[in-house]
């Protein structure tokens, strides 16, 4: 059984306000469900509609939040699901300009709200064994934009920002 999450909403469109700048024109397309749970192995999932589920809903992505988590969770470890689900969500960008004598970002938009196109489920950045980077180190890419991001928490850089910031370098 599925039910609409006003309370869910309420959680994630703050979290959007505070760290999610790619979804703040986009809150409308983002739909919250309390799940009870029904054996799923889950506490959360993020779901991008396909068109048919747009064509129905008229939203982007579904996230689904089971009723357990979402009755028995202190309000941190359940903010910190929902910010988990959030981070799936990823959006193309559209226009940046550059200033060409310092290199800086002038303005960056994001690509239009509207092309489902333009929106991807994000995979997780990290998913590793602390056994085997501790037999064999930052072997994979992933683990190293992570460890960059964790070394550089005093900026509090997220990995889509390491990551950012090294497409910029290169395309100078």
């Amino acid at each position: 059984m599925f039910e609409k999450a006003p309370r869910v909403r309420e959680i994630a469109e703050k979290l959007i306000d505070d760290h999610h700048p790619h979804l703040r024109d986009a809150k409308d397309l983002i739909e919250y469900y309390i799940r009870d749970d029904g054996g799923v192995n889950w506490a959360g999932k993020c779901k991008k509609c396909s068109a048919f589920e747009r064509f129905l809903t008229g939203k982007m992505f579904h996230i689904f939040v089971i009723a357990p988590a979402f009755e028995g969770w202190p309000m941190e470890k359940l903010r910190a699901l929902i910010d988990h689900e959030l981070c799936h969500i990823q959006r193309k960008t559209g226009i940046v300009v550059i200033d060409p004598t310092t290199g800086e970002i002038t303005r960056k938009e994001w690509a239009s709200k509207d092309d489902p196109e333009n929106w991807l489920i994000r995979e997780h950045d990290v998913e590793e064994f602390s056994d085997v980077i501790y037999r064999h180190g930052l072997w994979d890419t992933g683990i190293e934009k992570f460890a960059e991001a964790v070394r550089d928490a005093e900026y509090q850089m997220t990995l889509f920002d390491v990551q950012h910031e090294k497409e910029l370098r290169e395309a100078k």
